[in-house]
């Protein structure tokens, strides 16, 4: 197990900054590894663009966030960036769709993806999921005990926009 959780605790999260690492046995390795699969199965938020042909997707998990770009039948440019390299997630929108825009770190230099035609909800959504995430995870918050769909709710709230002019 990671230093500092109980055994008792599942860590699907990514870990806050830990202090330091051990040396595992092979059966505990192979039991955080099983535990990183299951929570890169839990998806917290998933949306496919519209009024495409080839639509693209991106899918947000409780360790990764994956962009799917389609150009044609059977290709894809298929990115995954962990949720600790994001460091900023926005939305453009307009009354009827909008895009999503990562900036993430790089090998020391920033990344800019953008991703869009979605519908404007899915768009809105996508962005707070994202900056909620950023900020539980910067305020090291640990994120695994709680049940996806609780988390995602949570996150949705905490990157949520509300300002008074803030254009819903």
């Amino acid at each position: 197990m990671a230093q500092g959780l109980s055994p008792s605790v599942p860590q699907f999260s990514p870990p806050a900054a830990e202090q330091g690492t051990r040396t595992m046995t092979p059966q505990e390795s192979r039991q955080e590894l099983w535990q990183a699969i299951r929570g890169s199965n839990q998806v917290l938020a998933r949306a496919q663009t519209v009024l495409a042909l080839f639509p693209d997707t991106m899918i947000i998990d409780r360790a990764k966030v994956t962009v799917t770009k389609r150009q044609f039948f059977r290709t894809a440019d298929v990115m995954s960036v962990r949720i600790e390299d994001i460091l900023n997630a926005t939305c453009t929108v307009g009354p009827f769709f909008g895009t999503v825009t990562l900036v993430s770190r790089v090998m020391n230099d920033d990344q800019i993806t953008t991703i869009g035609r979605f519908w404007r909800a899915d768009a809105k959504r996508l962005k707070r999921v994202l900056q909620g995430y950023i900020i539980a995870l910067q305020r090291g918050i640990d994120c695994s005990s709680l049940e996806t769909r609780e988390l995602a709710g949570m996150l949705e709230k905490l990157g949520a926009d509300n300002h008074p002019h803030y254009v819903d």
